[in-house]
């Protein structure tokens, strides 16, 4: 005799109890045991009695083959939606009850660093990471030197839109970022670059460039990119043309200038030390290095004698 089939547990819910209770009518309308069942559908006997539990959610292929066994001609239609309604239920669940233990876990596991340390917020340079918060930060990407201070302007000039209006007429007559960009440069480079982001700021291409130096003096736009790829400061007249053809005023082109020459300055105060003009001397000869050299001067010596004096009986005898 076949042992009675548990009920669907109370805590089961209620679209998994649904499919279940559907089920097991299924079943016993059919008048089939498990035994029966699995001989039909061709999964086990235990399978399919999980399939009908109401504690969890089989496969749709087992749910497939336990209707089928059941009844051949079974609509799967409704059994199809019976499946998911139940399959999405369960899928919340499983979630909701991932999401509690790591919020358990979290929990624990700040209640032991507190153990571990009474004070935490004492602690310097240190914060407690919340679960919410990303394992990493990705880095920000790095600025160039005139962007860098225009972002900086900006964030000056909000501020000073707050102040009262005397204030804010006497800070924004110093908010000149090519200015302060400039008085940052320590290096060749340091110009070049702000020299090429000054012409991304105006729109500029190289053959606006080109053009636009043909009034003063014209320079190709080859030159332009070679100078402003290049690593070294380009002569004043150079600079002067430059400046011209992106638009700087006069007024603002002496920072340019001053800028160029306080770096050239700065490298020839500290270029490396030139060699000395006498070489310094060598360790003192050794005796038999002493006679050596003396004994090979000698017969150079000779052998030059010996020449000459060959030469000057051929010349005779002849």
């Amino acid at each position: 005799m076949a042992r009675p089939e548990k009920g669907i547990p109370a805590t089961a819910a209620l679209e998994v109890a649904e499919l279940a209770r559907e089920l097991r009518a299924l079943r016993r309308s059919s008048g089939l045991t498990y035994k029966e069942l699995s001989d039909r559908s061709h999964y086990s006997a235990a399978a399919l009695s999980t399939a009908a539990s109401g504690k969890t959610v089989s496969t749709w292929l087992v749910v497939e083959a336990f209707v089928r066994g059941c009844s051949p001609t079974a609509d799967l239609t409704t059994w199809r939606r019976l499946y998911q309604n139940a399959q999405t239920r369960a899928d919340a669940d499983a979630a909701r009850a991932k999401t509690k233990v790591a919020e358990i876990t979290t929990a624990e596991n700040d209640k032991a660093e507190d153990r571990a340390e009474p004070f935490p917020h004492l602690r310097l340079g240190t914060r407690r990471k919340t679960a919410t918060e990303p394992e990493t930060v990705p880095a920000a990407q790095p600025d160039g030197l005139l962007a860098l201070v225009q972002r900086f302007m900006d964030v000056h000039g909000q501020l000073n839109a707050q102040t009262p209006d005397d204030l804010q007429r006497v800070s924004s007559l110093t908010l000149d970022h090519v200015h302060t960009a400039l008085a940052l440069c320590t290096t060749p480079r340091d110009v070049l670059d702000v020299m090429n982001e000054l012409v991304a700021h105006k729109g500029l291409t190289i053959g606006d460039l080109e053009r636009r130096s043909q009034a003063a003096y014209p320079i190709s736009g080859a030159t332009f990119a070679h100078v402003l790829g290049g690593d070294e400061l380009p002569t004043t007249e150079w600079l002067a043309i430059f400046l011209r053809a992106c638009g700087v005023d006069q007024e603002r082109t002496l920072i340019w200038h001053y800028t160029t020459t306080r770096i050239k300055i700065a490298q020839l105060r500290h270029r490396t030390t030139p060699p000395p003009l006498i070489p310094t001397l060598g360790e003192p000869e050794s005796k038999a290095k002493y006679r050596e050299r003396m004994l090979m001067m000698a017969l150079g010596v000779a052998s030059i004698l010996m020449a000459i004096g060959i030469s000057a009986a051929q010349i005779f005898a002849s």
